[in-house]
Order: structure tokens, then C-alpha cells, then sequence
């Protein structure tokens, strides 16, 4: 607060003193005298007259100013000739604008300073306004009349045959969803195989021409590709049943109530578990190939490495069920970015490579060898070449490195490998198998076993890909009934076999059979079905994609692809 004299062209001040009055004015003593008497709540007094001095409120203040004024008028009724005004300002004031002193004048606000707080104000209203206005709400729409496609899927994209100008997509892709705003235009979100997601503008034009061809698709092929999510609760609910609950039973102690109730409770569980996954997450088929399989060589890996460290039984026990787990999410995680030939790909890469390692392995370590001593009635033994552990070992790394390797096969193919040829190679595999243990007699050692079954499998699953994969484009469907023929003709070949008691004698004739008839099961089955021919993939392919060519004029932001070199 200050206490000044005269404020000069002031409008509504009382008039000023004469400048030849000798007393016009207080000392600076004086007016901190009365200051400090108003401020306290004081009647101030004069410090000439003694006497009250009389208060007077003056208004003051104007729009624009930045502080709040009130003046009041102080003078002696005796001398009248000393007057001040008392000037108090509110919280938000500026005291160092004013000039302290006997003469304070306070100047309005300029009007540059007045404009630019109105501008400053108007801009801070506006404000709300324009982060509304630039907030934009897509919702999901589908790519069908029936709403049930909500996810494209590179399956459902070839089987639609979907082709510029109205489909922009170019090249290999995981899925795409399409959102709107108006239902005018269209956005297609794409998401690449390397995770990064490109955006698309579809005209409504553009919007009706894909609706219009992928609603024409048979109801069976939308629905088994459209979402995976029975497929992931089946295969999490029997790794509950088979391979976390046994896991979790052995891990919790040796008190057989209390192994279980832990094995009851997991293998529920595991049910619900999936379920709510299942509801929270999109589950692709992919994810629920490449997690049911990572589960299950998760919790042996998980063994194998408790094994290797020389824990206890409990203990490798805990490590399967952890690794169980931990393989399961992440096949949720890694399959986000593959299609189904990556995912089938993968898990048979993982499965055939600890096959080969154990039966590598079981061929290198020989047998275990006893002489017995009649002299001295003393038994000689000589162990196996190499340790359980190298073996374990050894099929631990394979069945690992296995998953990247399976990966490349569908990728670097010279032909279309799709997830129903992959899986066709289990039954030509388990053929080639089977036929190297029939070529054995009764008399043969475990360890020659184990090089014919190998050997044969390796060449089985050679001539798979020879005759079956490069040949057709084989469905998942088909391979299930594929697998299902080679069973059944194996059975009657063996059944055959089993019919002549000579046969019964040498068990390699049944076996013989037994492929034969599979072989020839597999034979007829794949006429049955007649699949489609391979697509085929040539090792140079250049593709000209001319939807691209508006977008990059105009300079949209994401990759277009105008040309496409594939080799």
C-alpha cells in the first residue's frame, strides 16, 4: 500500500493545495506515521493538528488495469491545507508498477498491452474448441454385409481374390481392419509382417466393392479364419489336463491330496485362463497354433534345463510348469506377425529337429553291453558312449534352433507352401519312418533302429515335399483328412499282415504292410480330395501396383509400393 499526495488529472480528486502553501505537504516521516496508524485499524491523527483526520472513499481503478485499486481520501479538518491519498491493492496487484513517493501517478494501460491481453484471451477461449475439432473417432466397421470379417486376413484376401484399384494392399501382409468416421470415407489399417502398420483412404465406392466380393465367401471358410479363439481355449485347456497340471501337482509337495487338489485346480483353471485371454486379446490362428505348440516344448524345455542343472525331482517339476507357461505367451507374442505357414512352419521346425537329435543321438551312444564271468561268477558292464545329459542336451538345442529354421521354409520357398502341406509332411514322415524300421529283422539292435528311423523319416519327409507340397496347395482341412486315410490304410496293412501265422512271426512283414497300406491309404485319399494346384512362387516376380499412384502424388503419409520385385 502506498500513501501518496496528489494523483495530477485524476478525474473525481478533490482539488490540490496551492503550491505557494508552506504546508501543502507531510515529511516522509509523517506520512509513515500515518500510514502505519491506518493500516493497524486506527483513527490516524495529524501530526501537526493532533486532531482525527477525516476518510473519505474515492473510487478508482478501470477494465484493463492489472491490479484491483482502492483510494481513500485522508485529510486534517483543522489545517485542511495536508491531504493524502491511501492506496490499497488487492493480492493479484503489482506494487512495482507504482512510484512510491508524495506524487504517484498511475497510468491506464496502453493500448497495444490492452489488445494483446484481449487477443491472448479470445485464444485461450478458442482453444477447447479447436482440440474438439481436431479430435477424430474411427469405429471398426467390417469387411462383409453380415458383419462377420471384422479382421482380413491374407487367406481370406486371396480366397475373396481381392486386386486393385479398389484393395490397395500390395505384397505379403498379417491382417487389416478397416475404420470409419462418417461412413463416407474409410481408413484400411494394414499391419506388415515387420510390425509396422500403414494406412490406407477407401472411397465408399471402394468400401461397397470389397464388401461386395468377400460376402460372396462360403460362411465355413469366414468362420475358420476369422477368429481362432475356440481353437486357443481347446489346445490351453488339454495342456491344462496333460502338461500344466501334472507339472504344477509334482511341484507343490509329495502329499498326494495335495497333488491333487493342485492338479484339479490348474487343469480348470487352464480353462478359464484361456478363455478370459481369449475375450481381452484378438487370438489369430496363428497365435493359437504357435502358443499350443510352444506350451507343450516349453514345459520339456523347461525339464531339460532343470534336469541339466541337477535340481531336484520337485524342482523339475516347477521348471515345466514355468516353462509351460512362459512358452505359451510367447507364442501369443512371436505368432502376432506370421501367417499360418510361419506358425505350422515353426512348430514342425522345432518338432523334427529334436526328433532328428534324439534319434542322432540314440544311434552315436550304442547299447549297454554285459559280460558275465562262470569262473568267477562276476558281471562286466560297459556303459553307453555318451551321458544322458549330452543327450538331453543335445535334443534341448535342436528342438530351440529348430523354430527359426521352420520359419524360412514357407518364407524361401520356390513354391507356395501353405500350413496344410507343412502338416501333410507329418504322415509321409511317420511313412518314411515306419518303412526304415520294417526293412529290420527280430534280431536288430536298438541303436540300428534308431539310424533306419531317422534315415527314413529324413527321406519321408523329402518325398513329401517332393510329391505333395511342391505339387498342390493343400488346406488344413485336407492334411487332417490326409493323416486320417494314412492311419487308416496303415491298419489294414497291418491287419493283413497279422492274418498268416508266418507273418506273426516276423513282426518286419507286418510292418511292411503296414506302411505299404498307409502309403496306399494316402494315395487314394489325395485323389479323393484332389487339392488345388500349387499357386507357385517364381523366383523373380515384379508386380505393378497403379493404386499406388495417387498416393504418392499425393504424398500420403505411409510405404506404397509401386513396383514389387520378389525373388
Amino acid at each position: 500500500m502506498t500513501l501518496s499526495g496528489d494523483e495530477t488529472g485524476t478525474p473525481g480528486d478533490p482539488p490540490a493545495p496551492s503550491e505557494d502553501s508552506p504546508q501543502a505537504q507531510y515529511s516522509a516521516r509523517e506520512l509513515q506515521q500515518i500510514r502505519d496508524e491506518f493500516t493497524s485499524g486506527r483513527t490516524p491523527l495529524c501530526p501537526r493538528c493532533n486532531v482525527p483526520l477525516s476518510h473519505r472513499e474515492i473510487g478508482g481503478g478501470s477494465f484493463g488495469l492489472g491490479y484491483a485499486r482502492q483510494r481513500d481520501w485522508l485529510i486534517c479538518g483543522k489545517c485542511r491545507q495536508n491531504r493524502g491519498h491511501l492506496h490499497t491493492f488487492s493480492e493479484q496487484s503489482r506494487p512495482e508498477r507504482c512510484k512510491l513517493g508524495l506524487q504517484s501517478v498511475f497510468k491506464p494501460t496502453s493500448k497495444p498491452n490492452l489488445m494483446r491481453r484481449l487477443v491472448t484471451i479470445g485464444a485461450l477461449l478458442l482453444f477447447p474448441a479447436v482440440r474438439l475439432h481436431a479430435q477424430v473417432i474411427e469405429r471398426p466397421v467390417p469387411f462383409d454385409s453380415a458383419g462377420l470379417v471384422t479382421v482380413m486376413t491374407p487367406f481370406i484376401a486371396d480366397r475373396a481374390g481381392l486386386r486393385p484399384p479398389w484393395w490397395p494392399v500390395s505384397g505379403e501382409f498379417t491382417d487389416a481392419r478397416l475404420f470409419t468416421a462418417n461412413d463416407s470415407t474409410y481408413v484400411l489399417a494394414v499391419t506388415r509382417r515387420t510390425g509396422v502398420v500403414e494406412r490406407y483412404s477407401l472411397s465408399g465406392t471402394d468400401r461397397d466393392a470389397i464388401r461386395a466380393v468377400v460376402s460372396r465367401l462360403p460362411r465355413e471358410t469366414i468362420m475358420a479364419r476369422t477368429d481362432a479363439r475356440n481353437a486357443f481355449i481347446r489346445g490351453q485347456t488339454l495342456l491344462g489336463l496333460f502338461v500344466y497340471g501334472p507339472a504344477f501337482a509334482g511341484a507343490i509337495g509329495d502329499n498326494a491330496g495335495t497333488q491333487s487338489a493342485g492338479y484339479l485346480v490348474v487343469a480348470g483353471g487352464s480353462f478359464f485362463a484361456a478363455s478370459e485371454i481369449s475375450r481381452r486379446t484378438f487370438i489369430a490362428r496363428p497365435q493359437a497354433d504357435l502358443s499350443t505348440n510352444m506350451g507343450l516344448n516349453g514345459a520339456l524345455a523347461g525339464w531339460a534345463s532343470a534336469y541339466l542343472m541337477g535340481m531336484t525331482d520337485r524342482a523339475q517339476f516347477a521348471g515345466a510348469f514355468i516353462g509351460g507357461l512362459t512358452g505359451a505367451a510367447l507364442g501369443v507374442r512371436i505368432a502376432r506377425n506370421m501367417t499360418e505357414a510361419d506358425a505350422v512352419g515353426a512348430a514342425w521346425g522345432s518338432d523334427i529337429g529334436a526328433l532328428i537329435a534324439f534319434g542322432t543321438m540314440e544311434a552315436l551312444r550304442g547299447e549297454e553291453t554285459c559280460t558275465f564271468d562262470p569262473v568267477n561268477f562276476t558281471e562286466t558292464c560297459r556303459g553307453r558312449r555318451l551321458s544322458d545329459r549330452a543327450e538331453v542336451a543335445t535334443i534341448l538345442g535342436a528342438g530351440i534352433i529348430g523354430y527359426p529354421l521352420g520359419v524360412l521354409y514357407p518364407r524361401n520357398a520356390a513354391y507356395n507352401v501353405t500350413a496344410g502341406d507343412i502338416q501333410t509332411l507329418a504322415s509321409t514322415t511317420a511313412l518314411g519312418a515306419g518303412a526304415g524300421i520294417a526293412l529290420l529283422n527280430k534280431n536288430t539292435t536298438y541303436s540300428h533302429g534308431a539310424v533306419m528311423a531317422t534315415v527314413g523319416g529324413v527321406l519321408g519327409m523329402m518325398a513329401g515335399d517332393r510329391f505333395l507340397v511342391r505339387r498342390y496347395d493343400h488346406s488344413r482341412a485336407e492334411a487332417d483328412r490326409i493323416a486320417l486315410g494314412t492311419g487308416a490304410g496303415a491298419l489294414m496293412g497291418a491287419g493283413i499282415g497279422a492274418l498268416g501265422k508266418s507273418s506273426r512271426e516276423n513282426p518286419h512283414v507286418i510292418g511292411g504292410l503296414a506302411v505299404s497300406g498307409g502309403l496306399a491309404g494316402l494315395i487314394i485319399t489325395e485323389r479323393y480330395l484332389r487339392p488345388n494346384p500349387d499357386a507357385g512362387r517364381p523366383r523373380l516376380r515384379v508386380t505393378f501396383n497403379p493404386a499406388s499412384i495417387p498416393l504418392l502424388a499425393a504424398r500420403t503419409p505411409g510405404n506404397h509400393s509401386l513396383i514389387n520385385v520378389r525373388f
